[in-house]
């Protein structure tokens, strides 16, 4: 092998060696660069689902969407959006937590949060008071906190 061959492979090792190296860091494209052809229409055709009140359709398309992209917060939004329609709101309080930790300014994901969690917690206290005797102490503060909660939830 002459000189210039050698050369030639050792600099062809280098560059491979190189792109390996950069695999390794962790150097990529930005999301909406890796985001493929086939799931920008998925992201379509969750849009057009989840617009048109197609539930099952748009839920099989945004679980699909935060496995394949689960750094886009609006995929955990809808999702929990959907779940909150389907009565699953345990679900959906894991879904907004999934898109507020991925945009702690998601404003809007923190609302509709809020909103879950108190629907959960005037559930809770209807619950007690079918339950707990009205001579119980706490009866009267229960169902006061209650009307309260009930009254934040009809405004929004």
């Amino acid at each position: 092998m002459n000189l210039l061959n050698y050369t030639k492979c050792v600099a062809s090792i280098l560059l491979l060696l190189s792109l390996c190296a950069c695999n390794q860091l962790g150097i990529k494209k930005n999301d909406e660069d890796e985001v493929k052809p086939d799931l920008r229409e998925l992201q379509a055709s969750a849009e057009e689902a989840y617009l048109k009140d197609d539930l099952q359709t748009s839920e099989r398309a945004y679980l699909t969407l935060v496995q394949e992209l689960p750094g886009i917060p609006v995929h955990w939004f809808r999702l929990a959006n959907i779940y909150v329609r389907t009565n699953r709101p345990v679900a959906a309080i894991d879904l907004y937590r999934e898109a507020v930790l991925r945009d702690p300014k998601f404003a809007k994901a923190w609302f509709n949060l809020s909103i879950v969690q108190l629907k959960q917690s005037a559930y809770t206290l209807s619950e007690m008071l079918i339950y707990v005797d009205k001579n119980e102490p706490l009866y009267p503060e229960a169902k006061e906190l209650l009307n309260g909660i009930q009254a934040i939830i009809q405004k929004n």
